[in-house]
């Protein structure tokens, strides 16, 4: 071979081992499980049974013996997170089934992918809530990111901020930040 083709040889090979490494086509054909539950989502603020302080031990001057005048007092635990809205994945030119679910416990919001989860994995996938009820197939503007996918296959739980209104972000898309496409999205009725 001459030294011209050599050099068109290891350019052409650059390109690919580069084209490669920034589209990783080979994340089309793996799964990343994800396993969190709703209770790890609210750990953080959920309180436990306290016990308050008994009263003290006071006693009588008439010989009698010691007694208490309150018992100890216990507050209870706040019940479980509730549910508000529910939605269905559903692909968008890629794969997609499962369920999406707000919790809301003690005035704190998580965004849930259910245990039934299957996204088809891609480049770059973040998590956004649309201030919509469905995805109208044009890149939105108005967005709130949660961040990366943290899985493709089961369970997993997104911290809602302060800016959430459920009355207003009424759908969950799955975004290829790489590519500018949507892989999923599941309105929340």
């Amino acid at each position: 071979m001459t030294r011209g083709r050599w050099i068109l040889v290891g350019g052409l090979l650059a390109v690919l081992v580069v084209g490669l490494l920034l589209f990783r086509p080979d994340t089309l054909f793996t799964e990343v499980q994800a396993d969190e539950s709703l209770e790890e989502a609210f750990a953080s603020t959920t309180t436990v049974a306290t016990t308050q302080p008994a009263a003290p031990i006071t006693t009588s001057t008439a010989g009698t013996a010691p007694s208490t005048s309150a018992a100890a007092a216990t507050t209870s635990s706040p019940s479980g997170p509730a549910q508000l809205t529910t939605g269905q994945f559903s692909g968008i030119d890629h794969s997609a089934v499962g369920t999406a679910t707000v919790y809301e416990q003690d005035g704190d919001h998580v965004l849930r992918f259910e245990d039934d989860t299957y996204i088809q994995n891609g480049p770059d996938l973040y998590v956004w809530l649309l201030p919509a009820t469905s995805y109208d197939g044009v890149t939105p503007e108005d967005y709130i990111d949660l961040g990366t996918l943290k899985g493709t296959v089961g369970g997993q739980n997104y911290d809602l901020p302060p800016e959430f209104d459920p009355a207003i972000h009424r759908a969950v898309l799955i975004w290829c930040l790489r590519f500018a496409v949507p892989f999923a999205a599941a309105p929340l009725a």
